[in-house]
């Protein structure tokens, strides 16, 4: 049986997410990415999942700046998983009722027309969707609830509210799932690219255009600080279709540093 990393507890999106993309695994939940990531390292997960992006929230930067910090872990595959949030209560809660709703900041963020239209109603920030819903069936207040899935109401005997209160109804999240030393479980269709680029007019757009010389689609990107020097940045490009070929043509003539992340 397979084991997945996740960040978060158990009933998280990430969790479910993970059963989903590989059906019949145990799930094992870390507190940070970077715990998740070094599960996969020390050998005792054979994969980690972690979020890369939110169609509303945007990208999760650092899981590309861990791929870039571990030479041996490369993507093999992805998901893209909706996400419902739902407001939690414990029993005898109503909307009424609640004071306060406790969540992950991004789940806040997606549901800023719920908090706008219940003004009684506090967000309180936790680390954690299904942990806030494990912290108020512990408490037992009617007065505090959660956002969560409803996997995580379900888990911990907890009851929605109100459901699917995110602001956008096609909330989505898309996940990558990492493994030490792997190869893509599917057939890919694109690719992930680590660039560190010479530090020169153009070197940006040079690079973009040897993606472009040879019909290769830039879907994503992502900046981030390189901290080899200060205000000095590295790029990561999610590139579609992808050839090991073609691909392969355009890092060479790349003036830089460049990594292939994975293939998925």
């Amino acid at each position: 049986m397979a084991r997945v990393a996740y960040q978060g507890e158990p009933g998280a999106f990430s969790d479910d997410a993970a059963r989903t993309l590989v059906p019949g695994a145990e799930t094992a939940g870390y507190v940070t990415f970077d715990d998740a990531f070094a599960a996969v390292e020390r050998g005792e997960t054979a994969f980690a999942l972690l979020p890369v992006e939110n169609s509303i929230s945007g990208s999760v930067p650092r899981v590309y700046d861990l791929l870039w910090a571990d030479e041996r872990l490369s993507i093999v595959d992805e998901i893209v998983y909706r996400v419902s949030q739902n407001v939690i209560g414990v029993a005898g809660a109503t909307l009424e009722t609640l004071r306060e709703v406790r969540s992950h900041p991004v789940a806040l963020e997606q549901c800023r027309n719920f908090l706008g239209a219940h003004p009684h109603v506090h967000g309180a920030i936790v680390a954690d969707t299904a942990g806030a819903v494990r912290e108020i069936v512990a408490l037992g207040d009617p007065a505090v609830g959660a956002i969560a899935s409803a996997l995580a109401a379900e888990r911990y005997g907890a009851q929605i509210l109100a459901a699917n209160v995110q602001d956008v109804d096609d909330n989505f999240t898309r996940f990558f799932l990492v493994q030490r030393d792997g190869s893509p479980r599917a057939t890919p269709h694109r690719a992930c690219i680590a660039l560190s680029l010479a530090h020169r007019p153009g070197s940006l757009r040079d690079a973009l255009g040897a993606f472009a010389d040879r019909n290769l689609n830039l879907r994503v990107l992502v900046s981030r600080p390189s901290l080899e020097r200060p205000f000095t940045y590295r790029f990561y490009c999610e590139i579609a279709p992808a050839t090991e070929e073609d691909l392969t043509a355009a890092l060479t003539a790349i003036d830089g540093t460049t990594r292939l992340l994975g293939f998925y």
